[in-house]
């Protein structure tokens, strides 16, 4: 099903709840990061690994169809809408498929359902589970990277914000599992760690 879009996966995060970078978490034997990018790639052109520099050079991978990039310098440490916007600034597709780093039980085939929504007057999709937005797991055009640059500049950094002045679908998905994100060090021993196989 691979498209014109470029895939993110969102990195940068502090990681503070949990006390050491989440990234680098393992299910199963692999990094979360690896899971993040194993999603996507069914589904991209390309990937784009979106980080802080501080934490660009601990990223170890194989892949010529991921790129490791840093937040733009003036928006480090604005939170994940700086990451949106930093993998935008690098993208040469239409559409930008994101997936923060904290999410291993995400699949393919949960993402194919935001594809399928794609349109001509859609600039973002965004899936809602049990009544709330994910938004960090989303479809955003492109050309939306000037308006996510206004509102940085305006030091409004939720992404929410930034939906409600573009045009967004909403689209409802039951599997709570695939969105369940790893904060703390407690949730990943008991929903990580103790069901590895």
């Amino acid at each position: 099903m691979e498209q014109d879009i470029t895939g993110a996966v969102i990195a940068g995060g502090a990681s503070r709840r949990f006390g050491s970078p989440k990234a680098f978490a393992k299910k199963d034997g692999k990094a979360f990061y690896q899971i993040s990018i194993a999603v996507l790639r069914p589904l991209v052109n390309k990937i784009f690994l979106v980080t802080s520099p501080a934490l660009a050079a601990c990223f170890r991978h194989d892949d010529t169809d991921v790129k490791i990039i840093e937040d733009v310098p003036h928006y480090q440490g604005d939170g994940p809408l700086a990451g949106i916007y930093s993998a935008m600034t690098s993208c040469e597709t239409e559409w930008l498929l994101t997936l923060p780093v904290d999410v291993p039980f995400m699949k393919s085939d949960v993402l194919e359902v935001l594809l399928r929504e794609m349109g001509d007057e859609i600039d973002a999709v965004i899936p809602i589970v049990d009544e709330k937005m994910q938004v960090l797991v989303g479809l955003f055009r492109c050309t939306i990277k000037d308006k996510i640059k206004t509102q940085l500049d305006q030091e409004e950094r939720k992404v929410d914000h930034l939906l409600k002045k573009i045009a967004t679908r909403y689209v409802k998905i039951d599997d709570t599992k695939a969105f369940f994100n790893i904060n703390r060090q407690s949730e990943y021993h008991k929903y990580v760690a103790n069901i590895e196989h």
